[in-house]
């Protein structure tokens, strides 16, 4: 096994593996560094059932259903992430963690292309560790002990994610209880495996930070948006036939970008269950 970085801050090529083949504790144990000191591991040219794709899945922990996407018919561990050529919106159209209005969001994800647009439909992803790394000691200081409040109806109230207009409050409230899940996590977490300080809010879910106004929020949000997001910070896939992506939900934050209209899209998802985010 090889292990190609992609970039300087996040992201690496995992080769001269077969997923489909039953792997040795050895190799899992150097995939799960890798995750770890890369964010986001890319496996090209592989070709795995669904059954092979939650096997691997399940190495690295319980799998994590998401109440929110389809189901891979006849496996309810295995998440399905389509758009079809009519549709708009796409799943995970903006920079986001996911599950992060949740107490203990998943550890990771794993995706497998099954049908791809001729051209478009790449992920971006970026890190949260490297960001905080490019902050200032005083900026450090400020936010240390903070904490932020995440939740799920930021995402569908947000213009960028619900087609061209809000959603309502009569709406939020025809869709009960799970739209209104949110949860309070510290803005600087740490990895639990390998100890390094993570900026932990995203555009998506993200809200305001605890004890503050959505208001008073916004300007400092959006500086620490801004510093997670440039270049030097982040790397984008192209997915190809075969290509499988797992990614370190604890450290990066990814985008799928949405640039394929009229176009087929279908991703596989197995995600693997987390820990409570901690300081």
């Amino acid at each position: 096994m090889d292990i190609l970085p992609v970039s300087n801050s996040v992201g690496a090529e995992i080769l001269g593996i077969n997923l489909a083949d039953t792997l040795s504790d050895g190799d899992y144990q150097k995939i799960r560094k890798a995750l770890c000191q890369w964010g986001v591991l890319f496996f090209k040219d592989q070709d795995i059932t669904p059954d092979q794709h939650l096997r691997f899945g399940q190495r690295f922990g319980e799998p994590h259903v998401s109440k929110t996407i389809s189901k891979v018919s006849g496996y309810p561990l295995v998440g399905e992430v389509r758009k079809e050529p009519d549709q708009r919106r796409n799943i995970g159209g903006n920079w986001h963690t996911d599950h992060s209005f949740s107490e203990t969001p998943p550890l990771g994800s794993i995706l497998v292309a099954r049908e791809l647009p001729d051209n478009g439909g790449d992920t971006l992803f970026a890190n949260m560790s490297s960001a905080f790394q490019k902050l200032s000691s005083g900026m450090r200081k400020t936010l240390a002990g903070m904490s932020a409040v995440h939740a799920k109806k930021n995402a569908l109230q947000s213009k960028n994610l619900s087609a061209d207009r809000q959603v309502s409050d009569d709406e939020l409230q025809s869709m009960g209880q799970a739209v209104r899940e949110q949860f309070i996590h510290p803005v600087i977490a740490k990895h639990p495996e390998t100890g390094r300080e993570i900026l932990y809010v995203n555009p998506t879910y993200t809200v305001r930070f605890d004890g503050w106004t959505e208001e008073e929020s916004k300007p400092l949000l959006n500086f620490l948006y801004d510093q997670a997001i440039s270049p030097e910070n982040t790397c984008r896939f192209q997915w190809d036939e075969g290509s499988v992506v797992f990614w370190d939900n604890r450290t990066v934050w990814h985008y799928a970008v949405n640039d394929y209209h009229g176009k087929r899209r279908v991703l596989h998802r197995v995600s693997v269950k987390g820990s409570k985010v901690s300081a």
